[in-house]
This record gives structure tokens, C-alpha cells and sequence, in this order.
């Protein structure tokens, strides 16, 4: 009945049903946005490169010409600096993007950035020194 308060009702559930319908939508387009995301990481000035996926998988790894001449002991230190840096960059980048969507506070935001934090261990190590001390060599 249109005027009826039974009617008003069906109203209130048709809008119900849309709102869920486009957050539905929204929390589809975020979900593929979040895979896509990356961190990134540097050091020896940039010599040094680390991009990880949203896994924590390091996806693509670069050293210069100029960095692999500190030798292999720097560049190896070199590198999990750079993967830190990537590590934590993502967790800070997957934090805003749920934080936008759902709200800081809201428990599927935690729920998120918790497995992130699962999946990329490295962000909770200390970095290594950023020269690392002499160990051996070639006599």
C-alpha cells in the first residue's frame, strides 16, 4: 500500500538493498586495487632497489653497477635495508587504502592489515647496519 507504513518499510529495504549493492561493488574494486599495491625500498643512495608485491614478495631487485662495487657483503646488507624499507612502505600503503574504505577503527581494517603484517616479517626487524663491519675477505 503506497502511503502505508508497510510501504515505507519496503522502501527502507530497497535502499538497504542498493547501499549493500554498491559497497559490494566498492569493496570488489578496493579488493583488486590492494592486490595491485607494491612497496618500494632503497639504499646505497639509490644503488640499491626492492619492490615487493602485496604478499611481501620481493618482484623486482636492482643493483647498479656503482653499489655492486662495495662488494658483495655491502650490497647483500644493502638489499635487506631496501626490503625493509619496501616491506614497510607496503604495509603503510595497504593500511591507508583499507583505512579509506572501511574506516580506521573498523575490524576489517585490522583484520587486513594484520595478515599484511603476516606476510611481510622483514618490516619488523631491526634494519641492518647501514655498513656493515668487515668479515673475511680474500687473502
Amino acid at each position: 500500500m503506497v502511503g502505508s507504513p508497510a510501504g515505507d518499510a519496503y522502501g527502507d529495504i530497497d535502499a538497504q538493498i542498493r547501499d549493500a549493492q554498491e559497497r559490494a561493488e566498492h569493496s570488489g574494486a578496493w579488493a583488486a586495487q590492494v592486490q595491485e599495491l607494491t612497496g618500494y625500498g632503497t639504499a646505497l643512495r639509490g644503488g640499491v632497489t626492492v619492490e615487493v608485491d602485496q604478499s611481501g614478495t620481493v618482484v623486482r631487485l636492482g643493483i647498479s653497477d656503482a653499489a655492486a662495487g662495495y662488494g658483495g657483503q655491502m650490497v647483500a646488507q644493502a638489499v635487506l635495508q631496501a626490503n625493509t624499507q619496501a616491506q614497510e612502505e607496503l604495509r603503510r600503503r595497504v593500511e591507508e587504502s583499507t583505512s579509506a574504505m572501511f574506516g580506521a577503527a573498523s575490524p576489517t581494517t585490522t583484520a587486513v592489515v594484520e595478515e599484511v603484517e603476516r606476510q611481510t616479517p622483514a618490516a619488523d626487524r631491526e634494519p641492518p647496519p647501514s655498513t656493515p663491519s668487515a668479515r673475511g675477505g680474500a687473502w
